[in-house]
């Protein structure tokens, strides 16, 4: 298995495919590092905690933990990846964009951006109330269960509350291109997450 972790920079485009216009998306993979590796014999799964970006404070178990990889900084992000990758993937080394190559299928994880509370019409499309004749229902919730039997709101129901923040994934995504220099990875299409968010990239498997 091949994988590692980026940063979204944002869309673009790139002339691909015989001088067609590809829309692209461009992920900066500059400083990505391995934190700790975890076999099957010692912790029942095999994975990769993978580290990405800096950060200048971070508390004393979280420098021991970094101090045996032998990071001489500290991650912005820490992020576990299961999978089994090659032998000489060991803690403390840079992945290098250069894994990938232009025509590879990627699979990338991340996370939608985040729009804190939200009402119904906003989460849910809901197409609201009346607005006119005195009608005080515009965008409220109006009535969520029924009164005497069961008596109470069903489990599941749509209600306004957390908006956006959640993991999703997007599958079999082609690499336009592998900028090794910069560290520059092109994806085709777009990938979820604000510009600026952390992803995770991942070989699709055949």
């Amino acid at each position: 298995m091949k994988g590692m972790l980026g940063r979204k920079l944002g869309m673009s485009r790139v002339y691909a495919d015989g001088r067609k216009v590809t829309s692209v998306t461009l992920v900066e993979t500059d400083s990505c590092h391995v934190v700790q590796r975890k076999t099957v014999e010692r912790d029942g799964y095999a994975a990769l905690q993978l580290g990405i970006g800096r950060r200048k404070r971070a508390t004393k178990p979280l420098r021991g933990h970094l101090k045996k990889a032998g990071l001489g900084h500290v991650p912005a992000r820490v992020i576990e990846v299961r999978g089994e990758f090659e032998d000489n993937v060991t803690p403390g080394k840079k992945l290098d964009v250069a894994m990938f190559q232009p025509g590879d299928r990627v699979d990338v994880v991340g996370w939608t951006k985040g729009r804190g509370f939200a009402g119904g019409m906003k989460r849910h499309n809901w197409h609201g109330g009346p607005r006119t004749h005195g009608s005080n229902h515009h965008r409220r919730v109006g009535s969520v269960g029924p009164g005497t039997s069961p008596g109470r709101i069903w489990k599941g129901s749509r209600m306004p509350g957390h908006y956006g923040n959640e993991q999703q994934t997007v599958r079999n995504l082609r690499v336009v291109n592998v900028d090794a220099e910069k560290c520059l990875l092109y994806l085709k299409g777009s990938v979820p997450g604000p510009s600026g968010g952390v992803l995770i990239i991942k070989k699709t498997a055949p």
